[in-house]
């Protein structure tokens, strides 16, 4: 037989550099990291190996130490060694095992190497490696539980997991009780389930608002496309009693089709301490050891729910009971219930970044704005922003694309109005007066649906994002409505994304949050990713309306090697709870088979017949009773386990949204998680450029800016959050760095429109080539209009190209139209809202239209001034401007394009019915953009910062422009943005904290370097250089021009406070950033030491000492690793062109109390180090501390 360690598999060493030794991944691990360390001559054990050996041994367990330590973080370790068969040796070579051990891991780590991990000691066993994960198997077989050993939720959940028939016969609901089987309930009726409650009114315990929650089941499953053989069926019936009849029955009834049937009978009410915690009595009965029992208690059953007594739940019962409701009786003498443990838990409250928003939506709606766009990166809870907001208004519509997030958004609401009348629209008219409905668009936006409905009958709308496809059908249900405010939400940073949805909420970006700050804030968990090359080749999948061929996609990614890859990455990266996003419901199963048959307990979560359930699933992944989860979409969104440390996209990126909602799954912080790992497979197609697009290049879709960002990271000066990373294998890299190589083509905006079209599937629109910072006017030159372009790009269909040909005089005469005021751009949209275009409309109708859509936005409405309120007035300037005009052909080509008489407006074209459609389509495309442009030009005016002052510095030996802090300059724009330099026109990209890419009209070349270095030299930007730039606003653009270079520098041994310290570089103060003792920019590091910290906790006591007039001894937190970034950068700072400055302070305050300034001790080189987290580091400093300063420093002077 061959030894399994004299040859070895290679994928698994990772250590083979020593002749006596080599370390390898253990090939069935018992905890992440689990590592063999092997000697290379075959010796059977440790007795027989030499002393030279065992000492190689011995240093080879500190090399795979180091190795374990890079990628994960254990609390602890067992090194063990098995000699002889009775010990348990399975191979007769001598290996060493080093096993990381995590608190949690087992339930009680006592005794330690005595007995490590029971259920995996023994990995060949057969019984060691189950075929499935068990889940539902009930954790006591008792049949009364008393509730002090074993709490019923316990054996009652465990029933419920494969159940499709529940009767529940409960007297008393709290709403803490039916929250913790809500989950359970729905994944019974998800899989067609029955579920029958009744319940009673007696003493008035039974809270409305538990009862409010079952009916939110009811409507969850009554969507237009059900029927009883797919979706479930629940009823609820309330049990009437009056003085002489009471209600206090509590039984629940489970059953599984052709399976086992349970029943409980006992004193437990459907309530939290009942359940949990209280002294209850309950016999669990089962139809195969108790059948007559079980049957007599389901007839009884079905005579109650038909009792003459007790009527259907319904909206107006629960109103009608609330408001006879008596003080509840638990309040007024004890009846069981608990009212401390009972008491509902108290709404949230908006975390900081959420106070930010609702304030910035405030101010929008006191400015006159009523519609707005807040961009919420995943995690930070842009749901519950919009109940925060919408919390004062009385009618509320929330428009999604997708049940499941219309169901969460309820769940999410409900907490916020927990006595709230909340409802699904589901076409049958159920709850049309709902304080707050809950409507999927492709229901609500048709025509007969929407005209059952006031145009006014929602002060308040709320519109989650969607991708392009679905924006006609969006835009037919906001026209129709004219709520008091308007909300977008989006998560995908970049504008390009949202172009739509912005257009919907009159371009106006009220507040705007990305991934980065919800780390820097503590609010979302930092994150490593890990780019992995794929082995699949994704050429040879077709590649449809911009997804992959899915038979083709399952097949190529469905098999053994690229499982065996996964498994392997996980070994390397993966922590203890991982979820891993499949293509389909056989890769999710094939995935879930493979790692179980590997030793990782594994379930594979989705909507089809083989999956695991749910909720079980997810409890015990959260338990830790779960290694792994597979699924396919399910969790996109809605997943409550914050101890979520891994994340595996094994599936293509195929749409920004849904990969910013899988990556926020294990974004959510949780005690003892100090990080999320994103596990990500990267291919040879253009979709894969999608995940550095957001991670890198701020939500950019510029292929060129993306290659920057991608070598900035290459070379080790990308910035991130603390305790974030970035990091490609470099195939990974390779793959990346060549798809994001702008063609050859020569024209930019042709490059960019067809990497669109590539990655999306569909051609951009004219309004999304505008916030991409690629104006369509710059095609005109080659193809007569942006239309023309797209039509030489075969991107029309037949009937557009004929409606273009047919009417190309008015559609290019209204791409360029002059714009002094929004006049016609409002006429066109109203008459294609009123399905007028082309065609005929009244003037009155004409006046209500432009008004509707006026008021959207603040600029909009400045521009009718007082005749928005005033319909006659209104009439009177329309029928001026630009009816007159255009009636009268005196625009473009003095042509005449409509007709006005007898107070009808009507169109003189478009007369062919057939391409009528695609006219307006196609106008109202132009109509988008050309408004897009207009308010850019007022926000500019309005919004953007009058003058912002930034620093010039360098990266990757360019200079470029920073900006100052955001937070203490309001108004500084983003995205792209006409700036005017040496009297030339030009487009800059302001990204979150500098302009990285000045460039002409039309071409890609980026040419700010050039711009600065006339203006200050070829060092422009450089260390020592202090150079600066304004930007003050004037017409219609930026001006953009230099300031005078200031000469005062930082001087040698002078004092400054912290916040004075950035601006001798040219950088703003940020209190985030300059906080703390290490501060990096790309060519720069900041040391701010206070050598006696007193009054800081001891992990944060460092020994900072002069060793001597002209060394420091520096230690560094407890985060910084000799490997990690900041180490290397410390380490390699001469090289890499880096300057580490020193400032020191003896105390952090002066003995009024107040913070103590630093000494500036000039620039410092590295000498040598030691240790690692923390690093302690000896610089040696380039001017010796003078004489006068020793004593303060504590430097003993030399005789």
């Amino acid at each position: 037989m061959i030894c399994p360690f004299c040859e070895p598999d290679a994928s698994r060493i990772f250590y083979d550099v020593d002749p006596m030794f080599l370390c390898l991944w253990d090939g069935f691990p018992v905890s992440p990291g689990h590592a063999l360390v092997i000697p290379r001559r075959h010796v059977a054990t440790w007795f027989e190996a030499t002393d030279q050996e065992q000492a190689a041994l011995l240093k080879g367990i500190e090399h795979a130490k180091w190795e374990i330590e890079k990628q994960y973080q254990p609390d602890g370790y067992n090194i063990g060694i098995n000699t002889g068969a009775a010990a348990g040796q399975t191979v007769p070579h001598l290996h060493i095992h080093l096993i990381p051990r995590y608190k949690g891991d087992v339930e009680d780590p006592r005794g330690g190497v005595r007995y490590v991990i029971p259920d995996k000691a023994n990995y060949l066993s057969v019984s060691d490696v189950p075929a499935t994960y068990q889940i539902g198997v009930p954790k006591s077989c008792k049949g009364v539980m008393t509730g002090m050993d074993v709490p019923m939720i316990d054996a009652l959940r465990d029933d419920l997991v494969h159940a499709d028939r529940v009767d529940l016969a409960i007297a008393f609901i709290l709403e803490s009780g039916l929250t913790r089987i809500e989950s359970h309930l729905l994944d019974v009726l998800d899989r067609g389930g029955y579920v029958r409650v009744v319940t009673g009114d007696y003493l008035d315990v039974t809270e409305p608002r538990a009862l409010l929650r079952l009916l939110d089941l009811q409507d969850a499953i009554e969507h237009p496309d059900a029927t009883e053989q797919l979706a479930g069926r629940l009823e609820c019936r309330v049990f009437e009693t009056n003085a002489a009849l009471g209600f206090h029955p509590k039984g629940y009834l489970i059953g599984r089709h052709g399976g086992e049937h349970v029943a409980y009978v006992g004193s437990s009410n459907l309530t939290r301490a009942a359940l949990e915690r209280g002294v209850e009595w309950n016999y669990r009965l089962t139809r195969q050891s108790e059948p007559q029992a079980v049957a007599t208690i389901e007839e009884e059953f079905d005579k109650l729910f038909e009792h003459p007594r007790t009527v259907p739940l319904t909206e107006g019962w629960v109103e009608a009971y609330r408001g006879r409701r008596r003080q509840p009786a638990h309040v007024r003498e004890p009846v069981g219930v608990d009212t401390e443990v009972e008491k509902p838990a108290p709404p949230p409250k908006p975390h900081s970044i959420q106070q930010e928003a609702l304030a910035a939506l405030a101010k929008s709606r006191e400015a006159g704005d009523r519609a707005g766009l807040v961009v919420l990166a995943t995690g930070l809870g842009k749901t519950w922003l919009s109940a925060f907001d919408s919390s004062s208004f009385d009618r509320v519509l929330f428009v999604a694309h997708r049940e499941e997030i219309l169901r969460q958004a309820r769940t999410t609401f409900r907490r916020i109005r927990p006595e709230a009348r909340l409802g699904l629209y589901t076409g049958k008219e159920k709850l049309p007066d709902a304080d707050v409905l809950f409507a999927s668009v492709q229901t609500l936006g048709r025509a007969r649906h929407l005209e059952r409905f006031a145009e006014d009958a929602f002060q308040y709308i709320i519109v989650d994002e969607f991708h392009h496809a679905a924006a006609a059908t969006y835009r037919r249900l906001i026209d129709y409505f004219e709520p008091q405010y308007l909300l977008g939400l989006t998560a995908t940073p970049e504008r390009t994304d949202g172009a739509d949805l912005l257009a919907l909420c009159g371009e106006n970006l009220v507040y705007r949050c990305d991934l980065i700050d919800g780390v820097n804030q503590e609010l979302l968990s930092p994150f490593r990713y890990f780019g992995i090359p794929d082995a699949v080749d994704f050429s040879n999948i077709p590649w449809r309306s911009g997804r992959f061929d899915p038979d083709k996609l399952e097949n190529a990614v469905t098999t053994q090697a690229r499982a065996d890859n996964a498994y392997q990455q996980w070994l390397q990266h993966g922590g203890s709870r991982t979820l891993g996003f499949c293509v389909s419901q056989r890769h999710a199963d094939y995935m879930a088979d493979f790692f179980i048959s590997r030793g990782v307990k594994s379930a594979a979560v989705h909507s089809g017949p083989t999956a695991n359930p749910r909720t079980e699933s997810l409890e015990a992944l959260e338990a830790g009773e779960l290694q792994m989860v597979f699924s396919v979409d399910m969790f996109n969104e809605g997943v409550d386990v914050p101890h979520i440390d891994t994340i595996m996209m094994l599936r293509p990126t195929e749409s920004r949204i849904l990969w910013l909602q899988q990556f926020g799954r294990g974004l959510r912080r949780a005690e003892g998680k100090s990080h999320v790992n994103v596990i990500d497979y990267i291919g040879n197609h253009r979709t894969f450029l999608q995940p550095p697009m957001l991670l890198l290049a701020g939500g950019s879709d510029r292929p060129g800016e993306l290659l920057m960002a991608l070598e900035r990271l290459e070379l080790g000066e990308f910035d991130l959050p603390a305790g974030c990373s970035v990091t490609y294998e470099l195939e990974a890299l390779n793959i990346l760095k060549a798809l994001a190589k702008p063609s050859s083509v020569a024209d930019a905006t042709a490059t960019w429109y067809r990497s669109f079209r590539e990655r999306h599937g569909e051609r951009p629109t004219a309004s999304e080539a505008w916030h991409a910072g690629y104006d369509p006017k710059a095609v005109r030159k080659g193809f007569g209009s942006w239309l023309g372009f797209v039509d030489a790009e075969s991107d029309l269909s037949e009937t557009h190209a004929g409606a273009l040909q047919a009417n190309r005089a008015f559609l290019e005469a209204l791409e360029i139209t002059q714009m002094t005021k929004s006049y016609k751009m409002l006429v066109l949209l109203a008459m294609l809202s009123r399905e007028a275009y082309p065609g005929e409309i009244s003037i009155e109708d004409l006046a209500s239209g432009v008004a509707h859509f006026a008021r959207r936005s603040r600029l909009l409405a400045d521009d009718l001034g007082p005749a928005i309120e005033d319909r006659d007035e209104l009439i009177q300037l329309l029928e001026k401007n630009p009816i007159d005009a255009w009636v009268g052909g005196r625009g473009r080509g003095q042509a005449s394009y409509f007709a006005y008489a007898d107070g009808v407006f009507k169109t003189k074209f478009g007369e062919q019915q057939a391409q009528a459609d695609a006219l307006a389509e196609l106008t109202r495309e132009l109509c988008d953009y050309r408004l897009a442009q207009y308010l850019e030009r007022l926000q500019g005016k309005k919004r953007f910062a009058p003058r912002i002052v930034c620093s010039v510095s360098h990266a990757k030996d360019r200079p470029m422009i920073f900006l100052p802090d955001r937070s203490m300059t309001p108004g500084i724009p983003s995205g792209w943005q006409s700036v005017v330099a040496d009297e030339e026109p030009y487009s800059a990209n302001f990204v979150k904290v500098a302009v990285n890419v000045m460039r002409k009209e039309g071409e890609e070349a980026n040419v700010l370097p050039n711009i600065l270095r006339s203006w200050f030299g070829e060092n422009a930007g450089q260390p020592g250089k202090v150079n600066r730039v304004i930007f003050e606003w004037k017409d219609d653009a930026y001006v953009m021009r230099p300031l005078e270079a200031q000469a005062d520098g930082p001087i040698l041994w002078r004092e400054y406070m912290r916040k004075d310290i950035p601006p001798l570089w040219g950088y703003e103060f940020s209190g985030s950033r300059w906080n703390q003792g290490y501060v990096s920019f790309d060519k720069h590091i900041f040391l701010l030491v206070s050598m006696q910290k007193a009054g800081l906790q001891d992990q944060h006591q460092y020994e900072d000492v002069f060793l001597s007039s002209d060394q420091f001894q520096w230690v560094s937190q407890n985060q910084h690793a000799q490997e990690g970034k900041a180490g290397q950068a410390m380490k390699h700072h001469v090289e890499r062109g880096i300057q580490v400055h020193l400032f020191v302070r003896a105390t952090r305050k002066t003995q009024r109390g107040k913070a103590a300034p630093f000494i500036y001790c000039g620039d410092v080189t590295f000498v040598d180090w030691e240790g690692s987290k923390p690093i302690t580091i000896r610089w040696k400093m380039i001017e010796p501390v003078p004489d006068y300063l020793l004593e303060t420093l504590g430097i003993r002077k030399t005789q």
